[in-house]
């Protein structure tokens, strides 16, 4: 019974580690081409940037997506937590000489299954 108790102790403490501790993440060089630009762990679009398409906007469509919440302005960045365990997941969106980049990457693991392609390109589909 002591084990079963232990167990559970450890993985709430991995759950509020994961959900409480402050999301790091890294700028990279994004890729200046058109195009779809899937990566180990996350995912990268770059589109034309149309006349539409600006911060405010991008930052609408991002907000309205579960667990989102932004954590820098310039660049933007959001990050978008899994409904059970809280595992981050970062994206990005920057604009530069007319193209928009988005690029989603996880913060823990190795695979992402797809959600950050998913939910980038539902991204650039509801703009």
């Amino acid at each position: 019974m002591r084990i079963i108790g232990l167990m559970v102790v450890i993985v709430l403490a991995g759950m509020a580690y994961i959900r409480l501790v402050p999301v790091k993440y890294t700028l990279s060089e994004l890729p200046s081409e058109i195009g779809d630009y899937p990566v180990a762990g996350g995912f990268t679009a770059v589109r034309e940037l149309s006349e539409t398409v600006n911060a405010a906007t991008v930052e609408a469509v991002m907000i309205a997506f579960p667990r989102t919440v932004k954590i820098a302005e310039a660049p933007l960045v959001f990050v978008t937590r899994s409904r059970v365990f809280g595992f981050p997941d970062v994206t990005v969106v920057t604009e530069d000489a007319g193209h928009l980049a988005v690029s989603g990457n996880l913060v823990y693991g190795h695979g992402d299954l797809g959600v950050n392609r998913a939910r980038i390109l539902a991204l650039l589909s509801a703009l």
